[in-house]
């Protein structure tokens, strides 16, 4: 770490700086690091937007809302929220695609005190039903693709967002616009809950992740610390300044421009894109569904200069083959989080986006996705990292199995992660809290990993998940749904590689001895439980739109080990000798054709499948 790194953040956090930072006990009894000057609620920083209430906040398919728009909007759904019924703690649940109503609604609820429960969109409609009924929702707020198969549940009342046409449920217009733009006067407290994700767990269950303001609140300041600290950091090598001089933070002259690409029920998207902009009076270009080519126009038109999502977005823009069309010289932050991003491909986004600078954070749905940075130069020098904690309020720690704290380089453990971003809790699962949480506040990661010279490296997962486009699947919910089959014996499902989406799905599966099972019965029992597979977009994936199918022969157990061994073979073309190949199914796009296929296979026979056997697909 540079000398000058260090200087200038200690001139940032000083005592009388904006940065400044104190010791402070939490109600738990846990003593954290804690900014001094942070707002005491999220209705206080709210109100950064209005020192420019004329400037854009939310541009939305052809519609423009300033942060005076979007505010007196807010205020009179709160009011709407307070005359329904809610009240302070009550939860209230968004359900719904990106769009204004989504920000107004949030800013609304925490404003008034309540707790606001961001279910993912991308839910079937027993999913959305366990999250209102786990949650105890009061209200529902959805559009109307969401809404669809809830007419049978009458636990909450329903206010629809954007119906295509006339609808029973209340109309989210009609619920606010007879109710006045001032705030109503509640009495929030800075330890008060404000919202409630939900993330998807190893075992399946999804998990209600519960924040308070100060949660929060820690976590857009430490954001800004670190923005802050970046641009002092340049300026000072630039000047040649061995004494960095820092200025008090100035409210910003002109205003950026963030594309914003992902869900907004992901902190990534939450946090980092829609809450980080208020602070920096930034215009939030929102997208509804993730397309390339609308995105490079976008960022033209608009003069976007950043862009936060999940890797796989960033890798889209630079490989698409319209990039060169247009002036992309605005744009200079390529963010990513929610996956990891492959090392090689941060010197491909520097040297294809030459005015931008690639950028990757690591955190967590229960840190309020507070952990560790890599930007800049570091990022270049350690593509392979995803950072260091976040200064001056994170810890990041490498601990074994028995909470034992690991301070060697390179010695790989459970990343733990202190902070206080950290989550309250699951939301009535405190069993579920106690086995993730020390005594003193560390917080169980679930990724293995080290730390040298400070910057983490992640090397693999405890917990029995893949990322696949920065969505969590859980591997156990999968391999449940193919369990149910009759004559499966055992299933494994797992990760592999991929380029563009970080990790794809895959799946082995050994039959019962005797059992027979068809490529069409695969895909028939795949569709009936189309539910359990889905796609980056949330999507169902039809499985003749999988990459590959290969059926082998395998007389162990269907384990990650043995399946990756023989997808190894096939994918390299050298099979191992002691596995007879009965078929294969090359789906769309394969690299080599079912004539090269022959060619390996040239020396087997293809039996009837009556033994136990392997079925690896992709999805």
């Amino acid at each position: 770490m540079s000398d000058i790194y260090t200087q200038t953040l200690y001139a940032l956090t000083a005592p009388d700086q904006t940065f400044a930072f104190k010791e402070e006990i939490h109600p738990s009894g846990i003593t954290y690091r804690e900014f001094t000057n942070t707002p005491k609620t999220l209705a206080n920083f709210f109100e950064y937007g209005l020192m420019f209430p004329e400037w854009e906040f939310v541009v939305f398919e052809g519609e423009r809302y300033t942060y005076q728009d979007i505010h007196n909007k807010a205020a009179q759904a709160a009011n709407a929220f307070l005359s329904a019924g809610v009240k302070k703690g009550d939860r209230v649940a968004i359900c719904m695609a990106n769009n204004p109503e989504y920000i107004i609604s949030y800013i609304a609820l925490t404003s008034m005190g309540a707790v606001c429960v961001l279910l993912n969109s991308w839910w079937v409609p027993d999913e959305v039903s366990y999250g209102l009924e786990n949650s105890q929702a009061k209200i529902l707020v959805a559009d109307q693709k969401r809404l669809r198969g809830l007419e049978k549940f009458q636990d909450v009342q329903k206010i629809i967002v954007r119906p295509d046409s006339d609808s029973k449920f209340s109309n989210f217009n009609d619920f606010i616009s007879s109710h006045e733009t001032t705030f109503p006067s509640v009495d929030v407290d800075t330890n008060d809950n404000a919202t409630i994700f939900y993330t998807s767990g190893s075992t399946g269950f999804p998990k209600g992740v519960l924040s308070t303001h100060r949660n929060i609140l820690a976590t857009l300041f430490s954001w800004a610390l670190v923005t802050t600290l970046k641009r002092e950091v340049e300026a000072a090598e630039a000047a040649g300044e061995a004494d960095p001089q820092i200025q008090q933070s100035d409210v910003p002259v002109n205003q950026s421009a963030i594309l914003h690409c992902v869900p907004l029920f992901h902190v990534t998207g939450s946090h980092s894109g829609f809450l980080m902009s208020v602070i920096a009076g930034r215009k939030m270009v929102m997208m509804t569904k993730w397309d390339p080519g609308a995105a490079l126009k976008l960022i033209q038109d608009e003069k976007i200069g950043a862009i936060t999502g999940v890797p796989t977005q960033t890798w889209d823009l630079l490989t698409h083959p319209d990039k060169d069309k247009y002036d992309l010289s605005t744009l200079k932050e390529l963010s990513g989080g929610g996956a990891p991003r492959p090392p090689e491909h941060v010197k491909k986004l520097k040297d294809g986006f030459k005015d931008s600078e690639p950028s990757i954070g690591y955190g967590l749905t229960e840190t309020n996705a507070v952990g560790t940075l890599n930007l800049g130069k570091d990022y270049l020098t350690h593509p392979g990292s995803c950072g260091r904690a976040v200064p001056p309020v994170t810890d990041v720690a490498i601990i074994d199995e028995n909470w034992n704290f690991l301070t060697d380089p390179k010695v790989v453990g459970e990343i733990v992660i202190k902070s206080p971003a950290n989550m309250v809790g699951y939301w009535g699962n405190p069993e579920a809290t106690e086995e993730v949480f020390n005594d003193d506040g560390w917080f169980r990661s679930g990724d293995l990993g080290y730390i040298e010279d400070g910057f983490v490296f992640i090397v693999d997962r405890v917990k029995d998940l893949v990322i696949r486009g920065g969505e969590n699947i859980s591997c156990i919910e999968v391999e449940a749904a193919i369990y149910a089959h009759p004559s499966v014996q055992e299933a494994a499902v797992f990760g592999i590689p991929e380029e563009r989406l970080g990790e794809t799905l895959c799946t082995s599966i050994c039959l019962k001895p005797s059992a027979v099972l068809s490529e069409d019965e695969i895909k028939d029992y795949y569709l009936a439980n189309k539910n359990h597979f889905k796609d980056d977009e949330g999507k169902i994936l039809p499985l003749n739109e999988a990459k590959e199918a290969v059926i082998v022969e395998l007389n162990d157990k269907a384990t990650k080990d043995a399946a990756l061994r023989e997808y190894i073979a096939y994918k390299k073309q050298k099979l191992d000798p002691s596995v007879k190949v009965y078929s294969a199914t090359l789906f769309q796009n394969n690299d080599f054709g079912l004539e090269a296929f022959n060619k390996i296979a040239k020396a087997t026979v293809k039996p009837d499948i009556t033994e136990r056997s392997l079925f690896l697909f992709m999805l």
